[in-house]
């Protein structure tokens, strides 16, 4: 069951090794981070948080535990396979830590529903999930290791104490919105360990605080925050723990307890559930409505609010039972994994519903914690109605029957093998890859050029190359700096620039990267065509660029709408022999517009040339460098 859970993570690293997989968009963002460490750049925080967006102040995540973790491999090998190794070792390291927990806190059976579980969870998200450094992604394998301490803990095993307390620091460190359902589920967890442990025998509190196991604790706990504790007291300006203090409760638009409600039920108690097919469709991305003024968040295909409520009202008193039938049993760690699930779904509906709403609105990655809760709570309550029935059949029970949670778990960990892509965060953006790929070679020449100015305001939103050009210039060890406030608080105040840069570079994409005629030098230009379909798309471009010269287009009046006369004069012009104008016309997709809603007549049919032409226009990305020096020969 451990190598059904493993080897689908370790097939997916040995996969982007050897096909020159890198990370991309915020994955490639955060991968800087991790080579920082150590270095002049070295991150005394996570990363930049996109709640800063709802509450006007740009913050961090609190602390690099992540990113420390990770650096050993981006030391010794390249963005690529140091990403790949070092989050899918973290990942292999979650999962023997479920492992090697659970059979100390309930013996081999308690290890058989754990390792289910991890092997659930690595299936449902697919292979590429496994080696995503995405904090929504990367963090759900060491979740579901915490919730099986937090079990431990409640069941007032001492050990897990400590352990409990490393997880939840990186957790919460590396992103902060399981602060929230932690401020829940720790606290209860503890206060069960507590009444546990008054009926057994144990040291008065006064001589347990000053026991080894505690010095241990607080010291690992103070290395722990060390770093964030520092950039707070030492740090430049506001620290990062009063930005987040002073912004606790969040920005005026909050998801709700109705939808709250609702989100948790597609998770916890209706289909699809935590599964596949659920990943992306059982919280839907959704954009904010209603006015600036007046924002409103009303998510779509929610179920309605009491079937909702009865139905995890029905789970609720499902892990009840667990917990009130094994509290003083031999089964006593079921209870107190029932205990953890059922405040886990409490305390997970309370922090969804608190949850803050940007401008960007709400997307599944906000609430991603929920999917590790609901596979451990669906294991528990699967365990709970296993028990019982078992407590029902007669003592001998074929040998056969100990063999289904190791066979569902082969199964699940096959099943996993296979190349999935998520379509969630950079992983979405796998197509942008090849393109990448052909302008990476081309930054080395703004070596001559460093350290350079990287602008971000020609950006569009969510697009995923900057951060990997970034990544690719701290490779070639090319100095960059920037002077926006956020990607100042993201990549460290040592990369503000100063005004000194001699190169200022900036990215384009789609119509503006092709038609650029500025006096910035092009480090280069491509698109996800094939370098050879790529020059059929000019080819065809050309022709219908001399097709317009020509006049061989006619174009109906009603394309001319309000707002059009510049199209109007461009075409105009381009019938009058100006090849600009025509080339304008072709590459902003404005012919194309007219082709496909009925626009354009001509007696050559053009529409062969229009697919490869349209997706050379969408798909094209360049990179420009305005500088001092000359542009390269």
């Amino acid at each position: 069951m451990l190598a059904a859970a493993i080897v689908p993570i370790v097939v997916a690293i040995v996969r982007a090794i050897v096909r020159h997989w890198f990370p991309i968009g915020d994955n490639a963002l955060l991968y800087i981070r991790v080579v920082d460490v150590g270095t002049e750049h070295h991150p005394l925080l996570g990363s930049w948080t996109s709640a800063s967006l709802s509450v006007g102040e740009n913050m961090n995540n609190p602390g690099p535990i992540y990113q420390d973790l990770a650096a050993p491999f981006a030391k010794l090998f390249g963005p690529g396979p140091g990403a790949a190794l070092g989050v899918g070792t973290i990942n292999i390291l979650a999962v023997v830590g479920i492992s090697l927990a659970a059979r100390r806190i309930g013996g081999w059976l308690a290890e058989q529903w754990a390792l289910l579980a991890a092997v659930a969870l690595a299936w449902t998200m697919g292979s590429e999930l496994l080696i995503d450094i995405w904090q929504a992604h990367a963090l759900l394998l060491p979740f579901l290791l915490l919730l099986v301490l937090l079990a431990g803990l409640a069941d007032g095993q001492t050990w897990c104490l400590g352990w409990s307390l490393a997880v939840a620091s990186l957790l919460v460190q590396t992103h902060i919105s399981y602060a929230y359902v932690l401020a829940i589920l720790w606290p209860a967890a503890f206060v069960s360990y507590l009444l546990v442990r008054r009926g057994r025998p144990h040291l008065p509190w006064q001589q347990a605080l000053r026991s080894r196991r505690a010095l241990y604790i607080a010291g690992a706990m103070l290395l722990l925050w060390s770093q964030t504790l520092i950039e707070q007291f030492f740090g430049p300006g506001k620290g990062n723990l009063s930005r987040l203090a002073g912004n606790a409760g969040g920005g005026d638009l909050q998801v709700g307890l109705r939808q709250a409600l609702g989100m948790s039920a597609r998770v916890y108690t209706l289909p699809p559930w935590w599964l596949r097919s659920g990943f992306s469709s059982s919280v839907p991305s959704t954009p904010l409505s209603g006015t600036p003024e007046q924002p409103r968040i009303e998510i779509a295909n929610l179920p309605n609010t009491l079937l909702a409520v009865v139905s995890l009202l029905a789970l609720l008193a499902l892990l009840g039972f667990g917990v009130v039938r094994h509290r003083r049993g031999e089964r006593h760690v079921l209870a107190s994994a029932s205990l953890v699930a059922l405040v886990g779904v409490v305390g997970s509906i309370l922090a969804v519903s608190k949850l803050t709403v940007g401008p960007v609105g709400l997307a599944a990655h906000h609430v991603r914690l929920l999917w590790p809760l609901a596979v451990f709570v669906h294991t528990t309550a699967l365990a709970v109605v296993v028990a019982e029935v078992r407590s029902r059949l007669p003592e001998q029970l074929p040998r056969s029957v100990h063999f289904v949670l190791p066979a569902i778990a082969v199964v699940a960990g096959v099943l996993a093998v296979p190349f999935l892509a998520q379509p969630q965060g950079p992983v979405a953006e796998y197509a942008t890859m090849p393109t990448m790929r052909r302008i990476m070679p081309h930054i080395a020449q703004l070596k001559a050029v460093e350290p350079v100015l990287f602008d971000i305001s020609t950006l569009r939103p969510f697009e995923p190359y900057s951060s990997t050009m970034l990544m690719t210039m701290q490779d070639m060890d090319i100095e960059f700096r920037v002077d926006d406030e956020g990607m100042v608080r993201q990549l460290g105040e040592s990369r503000r620039a100063d005004g000194s840069e001699p190169a200022r570079v900036f990215q384009l994409q789609g119509p503006q990267a092709i038609l650029y005629d500025g006096d910035a030098c092009l480090v280069a230009l491509a698109s996800q065509l094939s370098p050879a379909d790529e020059a059929t798309a000019l080819e065809y471009g050309e022709q219908l660029i001399d097709r317009l010269v020509q006049g061989s287009f006619g174009v109906a009046d009603s394309a001319f709408v309000d707002g059009a006369e510049q199209q109007l004069a461009d075409l105009n012009a381009a019938v009058a022999g100006d090849r600009e104008a025509a080339r304008k016309l072709v590459y902003e997709g404005t012919l194309s517009w007219w082709y496909y809603h009925g626009q354009l007549d001509a007696a050559d049919d053009p529409a062969p040339l229009f697919p490869l032409v349209d997706t050379y226009l969408n798909t094209a990305y360049a990179l420009f460098s305005d500088q001092s020096a000359p542009c390269p020969g």
